[in-house]
């Protein structure tokens, strides 16, 4: 679906142990085409509805885990640049990566900043901040499964704290390693002036977003 003009929502999913798990991709319209972040199972299918939107330029794997339908997208788009986060490379050597993301080598930063999660390294998240509709674009850091069904989401999500609700998993903070890094880090996403957040997992959040990022952040203990 589309967000806005400028921001296309794709959906997909992924089975999990009693449950699948809804995942959204997104694709953001720039002067220079369309990015495509996180790509899903289904991006074969969804070609055609993205191509429509624009020409995909560039296809990013933001954390360490959002890698598993990179070479679909690659295939898909075979045009694109295909950016991946330190450690990548590592985890999917199959994959000929063009480049490493870093707040330097991002070449958006006049349309869509991006800013490293520090303190995480098993997930290594980037975030990214859309000038143009005040987007924030996260992978894995919040979950907003407002809709969530099934005794497999009931249990999944509870044990994890995010049981139809906006939240920070209890299941990403087991791989802090840095907690004075973290917090740094959102204190600098929580400076920019978002408006919406856009995530892999839930329902984008239109209204009262920088409420629910403080009221989350709090929370866990991260202000």
């Amino acid at each position: 679906m589309k967000l806005n003009d400028d921001i296309l929502l794709l959906q997909s999913s992924m089975m999990m142990p009693l449950m699948r798990l809804p995942v959204t991709s997104v694709a953001v319209k720039t002067s220079r085409g369309v990015v495509l972040f996180a790509p899903g199972r289904d991006i074969a299918k969804q070609e055609s509805m993205v191509s429509r939107f624009g020409r995909v330029t560039d296809i990013v794997a933001p954390n360490l885990f959002h890698h598993l339908s990179i070479h679909k997208a690659q295939q898909t788009f075979p045009q694109a640049t295909l950016w991946g986060v330190p450690g990548v490379k590592t985890k999917r050597p199959d994959i000929e990566w063009n480049k490493s993301l870093s707040e330097t080598s991002w070449t958006f930063s006049d349309e869509i900043k991006v800013l490293p999660v520090l303190g995480v390294p098993r997930v290594n998240e980037f975030v990214f901040f859309h000038l143009k509709t005040k987007t924030l674009v996260v992978t894995d850091l919040f979950f907003n499964m407002l809709h969530a069904k099934g005794l497999g989401a009931w249990i999944f999500f509870n044990m994890f704290g995010t049981y139809r609700r906006f939240a920070i998993s209890k299941l990403y903070l087991k791989g802090v390693q840095d907690r004075a890094a973290l917090i740094k880090s959102l204190r600098q996403i929580s400076a920019l002036d978002f408006k919406t957040i856009v995530m892999s997992h839930g329902e984008p959040v239109t209204e009262n977003a920088r409420e629910l990022f403080q009221s989350a952040i709090k929370e866990r203990g991260l202000q």
